[in-house]
């Protein structure tokens, strides 16, 4: 009985500093910035939606890639996709969100605007995902930027969060961060 209380014991420590490694990031953010992740940028009911119209359109894998009525269902998919809507909770919020750069241009001042998506290949390798999760990146006159990003760099990037639909060579974004800090991703973010 002693070996099982003292086995729980260990058990609960290890849960405890599991639980403080996995919080670390949200420690070491800025003061008044909020780490959020891409699924607090998605409405849930456009989210159930979208699933069951995937769904749907997944029965017409029989569709030769460019017939008429294929090019019809993607167009109608991508239609969508490119007019998901936003949370509007999350607008004017001062937030910290990782995600992967997607260049613009080949411009490389410090003020260069790039997307960031949330997984590597988005928008360059693969179609663009929907508007709620690409992110328009504007650094502001006070950003303090480590590295200039260069594409599918991983990055933490904090800053107000804005509505932005723009339409970009690479995709339709529908959130504008003005970001005041651009860094490398790091699983323990740098001190400041």
């Amino acid at each position: 009985m002693k070996a099982s209380v003292e086995r729980l014991k260990r058990r609960e420590f290890a849960f405890f500093l599991g639980s403080l490694a996995l919080s670390w990031p949200v420690l070491a953010e800025t003061e008044g910035y909020k780490t959020i992740d891409w699924n607090d940028l998605m409405p849930d009911p456009w989210v159930k939606e979208m699933t069951k119209e995937m769904a749907a359109i997944s029965k017409l894998s029989y569709l030769q890639d460019t017939s008429d009525e294929a090019n019809k269902a993607m167009n109608a998919i991508r239609k969508k996709l490119d007019e998901a809507p936003i949370v509007k909770s999350q607008i004017n919020k001062k937030v910290r969100l990782p995600g992967y750069a997607v260049p613009l241009d080949a411009d490389r001042s410090e003020k260069r605007e790039f997307l960031l998506v949330p997984y590597f290949g988005a928008c360059i390798h693969t179609p663009p995902p929907p508007a709620n999760q690409i992110v328009l990146v504007r650094p502001t006159a006070q950003s303090k930027i480590k590295k200039m990003p260069e594409s599918m760099d991983v990055l933490w990037v904090e800053g107000e969060l804005k509505e932005g639909r723009v339409s970009t060579s690479q995709g339709v974004s529908g959130y504008l961060l003005e970001a005041i800090s651009i860094a490398p991703y790091e699983t323990k973010p740098a001190k400041r």
